[in-house]
């Protein structure tokens, strides 16, 4: 939610007012948030920095554009610890009874499992899958091999939709990127996700490799503790850190080195928003595409955005 509203407040700030310069007066964007912060999985400090930067003074490089605004005017305004009760064509009504009227809604609070995963889970029929429900709570319930439990090893989930049992891990594009090349490693090494094998707690053993092929440290740690030398290692899931846009060119990083909470390297305003850039632009998945996300930022920079697309 706060990267939409930093991509709106910058485009009323720099690009809006250029063509409706009488009207930004009129424009109040409103944050309602069901929790007391933003960005909770942030340290407290980039959360109240963040806070800052969305309740700041509005910006602009046009002075004549000030004198058309009303005093003590405030562009964002962050409502922590409301609930939304509904929505219609005109209003929102909060839990604490109040209503407020609208022009443009936008819905950032998540959404429900899928109608395919629900049948997938109802497919599976009683078992382990539905006792894992307890902890998957909608989702599909894995093993540490991303294998669907009740599945015998014929499916495989990864991403939201998914729930690892013995730690879950955050619904987030960094976590089902590395599940994907932890996959494609397996696949690619024709490892055998269907061992046949149930261990006592009716749980199978780890995939199995082609036991002629060599294996890398990871795999032989692993097959050092478990006793076997084909066994995969499990999952692993490697916190490179989370980014946030605030606006105005200005960005939270919080990159994480080690498990260490004291390893963490924290990044506001232009360094910040220089990291967030450095690591948009190195998981483009080509130079071509690199090129031209750096192109199109070059052109909004000088000519401004291209509101004919909106």
């Amino acid at each position: 939610m706060l990267q939409t509203d930093s991509e709106l407040r910058d485009f009323v700030e720099q690009d809006g007012y250029k063509y409706y310069p009488k009207l930004l007066k009129y424009v109040r964007i409103k944050i309602i948030e069901a929790s007391p912060t933003v960005l909770a999985p942030f340290d407290k400090q980039l959360q109240q920095e963040a806070i800052k930067q969305l309740t700041r003074g509005i910006q602009t490089k046009d002075p004549t554009i000030l004198d058309l605004l009303p005093e003590s005017f405030q562009l964002t305004e962050l409502l922590l610890n409301s609930g939304v009760s509904e929505v219609d064509e005109n209003k929102i009504m909060l839990n604490d009874g109040s209503e407020i009227p609208y022009g443009l809604a936008v819905w950032a609070a998540g959404n429900g499992p899928l109608p395919v995963t629900l049948s997938l889970i109802d497919a599976l029929g009683e078992g382990k899958q539905s006792e894992a429900q307890s902890v998957a709570r909608g989702r599909v319930a894995i093993d540490p091999w991303l294998r669907i439990i009740g599945g015998d090893g014929d499916i495989l989930a990864l991403g939201d939709c998914s729930c690892i049992v013995s730690g879950q891990l955050p619904a987030t594009a960094q976590v089902a990127s590395q599940q994907g090349e932890y996959l494609a490693k397996l696949f690619s090494k024709n490892y055998s996700m269907n061992t046949g094998t149930e261990v006592n707690d009716g749980m199978m053993l780890p995939p199995q490799a082609d036991p002629t092929r060599s294996k890398s440290v990871s795999e032989k740690i692993s097959s050092f503790a478990s006793q076997s030398g084909d066994l995969a290692a499990p999952f692993q899931f490697l916190n490179l850190g989370i980014l946030a846009y605030t606006g105005g060119g200005s960005a939270l990083a919080q990159l994480q080195l080690t498990p260490s909470e004291q390893a963490r390297v924290k990044g506001t305003g232009k360094i910040g928003f220089g990291l967030w850039r450095s690591v948009y632009l190195s998981k483009q998945v080509s130079w071509r595409n690199r090129t031209l996300v750096l192109v199109d930022w070059a052109k909004t920079k000088v000519f401004g955005r291209d509101i004919t697309r909106f």
